[in-house]
């Protein structure tokens, strides 16, 4: 009968930490002398017994933050303020653009547009590569142009600098004009001088021809004036606002011509025409057209001195034709009273070159 009980009693299992884990209490006596000792040991109580926190699994699931005072925030709105304070204020945080890969010139708003500009066309890009190639800082060209601008890529590439192989719409969108030519120049702007130092150099000359443009502020009618000065191997150009010479669109219309002449920086166009006078030029002064209140000479009629400051202006200045040596104009008729500025002075230059 206690055989018979005993088979009948149901096995039990004890879960420990060690590595005797499922060994039941029918398999050896080694169960038998545990029961035994566990029956001879006093009573414990389960607040003695240490628990081992390497068998527990712990899962935390933090409370959503609430904006009511006093409540505290929890552990991963925590860590994506820190992760967005970080981004936003360390200035070691690598800034990443996930838009297209652009130029500098534009990307930076006051260091870059006031040291870099961008010049294209062909003629253009090939006067700077000509006259001025260490202020070139990177080419973007399509596969078309390549073959004429072999020279241009090859001394990129020994002076390690930068130049990409691009479709005409990014170099669209690059320049704003459908007028590139299939090639843009990103170069460091040219420093202008100042009518002193460009009469310590050139006023000992023999001839000498200075082109002063006033209030001229369209880039066509500019890149016009300049490509005539350049035709007409005028040294100098002076201006008040010498960064309008840095325009794209008059670079383009000047077809190279800014780099073949000087810029001169004037802020008084009045006392820069009294220091001239000193130095032995003579400045004459083109109407726009012929005005009945101004005395004017034809321009067939004029005899030019070696050394000239032809001031050009859209509007006429009445001070800066008071302060010309000689005045003179064009003569038109019914059907056309005047010409385009450009056109006009590029006839002067002619006249004065003859």
């Amino acid at each position: 009968m206690n055989s018979n009980t005993e088979k009948n009693k149901p096995t039990i299992f004890y879960a420990t930490n060690s590595a005797s884990q499922g060994v039941s209490r029918s398999q050896s006596g080694n169960s038998n002398a545990k029961k035994g000792k566990r029956k001879n040991e006093p009573f414990q109580s389960k607040s003695k017994v240490k628990p081992d926190h390497n068998d527990r699994i712990e899962t935390f699931q933090p409370r959503a933050s609430k904006s009511s005072f006093g409540k505290q925030p929890s552990v991963e709105s925590k860590q994506s303020r820190h992760k967005s304070s970080t981004e936003n204020s360390s200035p070691w945080h690598k800034k990443v653009r996930d838009n297209e890969q652009l130029p500098t010139f534009g990307y930076d708003q006051y260091t870059q547009r006031k040291e870099e500009t961008i010049v294209y066309s062909e003629n253009s890009c090939k006067a700077v590569f000509k006259h001025r190639r260490s202020a070139i800082i990177k080419l973007f060209i399509t596969q078309e142009m390549t073959y004429q601008f072999k020279e241009l890529i090859t001394w990129l590439v020994k002076q390690r600098l930068g130049y990409d192989v691009v479709a005409s719409e990014q170099i669209t969108k690059l320049t704003q004009t459908a007028h590139h030519g299939g090639i843009c120049l990103i170069i460091k702007k040219r420093m202008p001088v100042m009518l002193l130092n460009y009469l310590q150099t050139n006023s000992k000359k023999a001839e000498d021809c200075v082109l002063a443009i006033d209030d001229v502020n369209n880039p066509h009618n500019l890149g016009g004036l300049i490509r005539s000065a350049a035709f007409y191997k005028v040294n100098g150009v002076m201006l008040r606002q010498t960064n309008l010479l840095d325009s794209g669109a008059a670079m383009r219309v000047a077809e190279g011509g800014i780099e073949a002449v000087e810029s001169i920086k004037s802020d008084d166009f009045m006392a820069s025409l009294d220091l001239f006078k000193q130095h032995g030029y003579q400045v004459v002064a083109l109407l726009p057209c012929q005005v009945k209140s101004i005395a004017s000479t034809e321009l067939r009629q004029v005899r030019f001195a070696k050394k000239v400051v032809l001031v050009v202006f859209q509007q006429i200045n009445m001070k800066l034709v008071s302060c010309a040596d000689v005045v003179i104009h064009l003569q038109g008729n019914d059907n056309m009273p005047a010409l385009n500025i450009s056109v006009a002075t590029g006839i002067a230059l002619y006249a004065l070159q003859s």
